[in-house]
Order: C-alpha cells, then structure tokens, then sequence
C-alpha cells in the first residue's frame, strides 16, 4: 500500500495542500502502468473499427434508404457518412459513458475499502485536495484515450471516405459534445462513491441513467431539455450538420455543465464529513 501511495515533500497551498503528491500518485495510476495504452486500443478499436465497417462496407441500411432520405442527406456518400457517424457519435457517446463509469468506479471506495484513504489522510493531506487530484488526474487520460484519440481516428475515417477533409467545426463540435457526456459520468461516479460503501449502488445509479435515461424521457419530455440524455442524438445530428433546435442544444449542454458542477460539490462536501 505504501509503496503505491508514496508520498513526497511539496509545495502546496493550505487549502490544496497535499494535491500534487496525491495527483502525481493518480497519474502514475494510468501512465506509468499498462492501463493507458490497454484502453486507448481497446476504445479505438470498438468504436472506429464498427464505424469502419459501416462506412466501407455493404451496408444495408444504405440500400433500404429510400430516395428522399439520400437525396436530403446530399447524396449516397453523405448518407453513408451519416450512419457511419451515427455508430460513433450516438452510440459511442453512450458506450464511452459505460466505460467511463467502469473505469471510475473504484476510484473512492476502492482506497476506502484498502485503507489506502485513510493512510493518506492521516498525512498533512487536505480532503478537497483528495477529491481535486481524483478529478483532474482521472479526467485527462479518460477525455484524451476514451474520446480524443478515437475521435483522431474516426476523423481520418471519414474524411477518407468522403475523398477530402470532412468538415473539421461540425466534428469539432460533436467531439466536444462527447466529453461532456464523459466529463457528467465521471463526477457522477465519483460522487456516488462517496455516498455508498458498494459497487452496487454506483453501477446501478450510473448505468440506469445511460440505458434507462433516453426512455425515461421519451415519457416525460421536459428531461431531455435538463439532463444529458439527448447529448448523443445532439452530438450526432451536430458532427453531420444536420438541423437542431438551438434551444434544445444549448439547454442540454448548460444542464449537464451545471449537474457536472454539483456532483463534484456534493463529493467535496460529503467527504469532507465522511468520518475514518
């Protein structure tokens, strides 16, 4: 347990102090094993290998499409990208929530359960600085592996297929759409393991919310407008410049940013009192 939780003398504000061991001690949890370069081929390779497939070869969606749904998507090339962007984009921003909730999971009560937590706080170790280093040492290698280098990838793809340079702003926006949805299922899952003691509770809050959510809102509309539950179809419908509400947009995007926020309020302040 010490020698994973080494910590070093710094220099570290009193309200942060302890932040940069403890983000070091984060960091080398993903760069300095196996786990970053695992995960970057892992979510490379499902998400631009099943948006390969669907842009190269026969596909039968292409061929059912009738006349009217091609010609609006400007041709038969378009409208290949479009159902190949949707695998990437629509359904891979939920995959990528899935995958960011697994990764996360233990983050908290995994050291709770070790010791790990409580050894490091018996050190001059602030609790927010605790919070702060699982936050912004976690989100890096999870927004740079899970999103950005797929994202790298798919772009190439598509521009391959469409025989140019695929319009860079609409991806752009759609990639940044996706980090947000993983940004929301990474402060959600690290609030959540400082509410219970078990996995059970966090995968089933977590996962309810990725599998159940567009449902939900399908009965009761007003969610999708207050929650990320429409952030897959948005980013989607905005990477292939397709029409969308502003209103929807941009009220989805400003929920998500705003429950984003409170998560890691709420994970501040419920460790802070968590007794060891």
């Amino acid at each position: 347990m010490t020698a994973n939780a080494e910590l070093h003398k710094a220099r570290d504000g009193q309200g942060l102090r302890g932040f940069s061991n403890l983000f070091g001690k984060e960091s080398r949890a993903w760069w300095g094993t196996h786990r970053w370069w695992v995960n970057g081929l892992l979510w490379t390779g499902v998400l631009c290998g099943l948006t390969a497939i669907m842009l190269f070869l026969p596909n039968e969606e292409v061929f059912a499409a009738s006349a009217a749904e091609v010609a609006l998507a400007g041709g038969e090339t378009a409208y290949t990208l479009w159902i190949g962007l949707n695998i990437f984009f629509e359904f891979g921003v939920s995959l990528l929530a899935i995958g960011t909730v697994v990764l996360s999971q233990d983050l908290i009560i995994g050291e709770r359960h070790s010791g790990v937590a409580e050894w490091l706080l018996s050190k001059p170790v602030r609790r927010h600085a605790y919070i702060w280093a699982k936050v912004t040492a976690n989100a890096l290698p999870v927004l740079l592996l899970l999103v950005g280098l797929p994202s790298i990838v798919t772009y190439g793809i598509a521009s391959l297929r469409l025989g140019m340079p695929f319009p860079v702003r609409p991806f752009l926006s759609g990639v940044g759409i996706m980090a947000l949805n993983t940004w929301f299922y990474l402060s959600l899952t690290l609030m959540l393991g400082t509410l219970f003691n078990s996995r059970g509770p966090i995968l089933g809050v977590a996962l309810a919310s990725i599998l159940g959510g567009g449902l939900l809102g399908g009965f009761i509309e007003p969610l999708f407008w207050t929650t990320p539950w429409m952030l897959p179809k948005v980013a989607w419908l905005t990477a292939t410049g397709q029409t969308i509400s502003a209103e929807m947009r941009l009220s989805a995007l400003v929920a998500t940013t705003v429950w984003s926020a409170a998560f890691i309020l709420v994970a501040l302040m419920q460790f802070e009192k968590t007794e060891y």
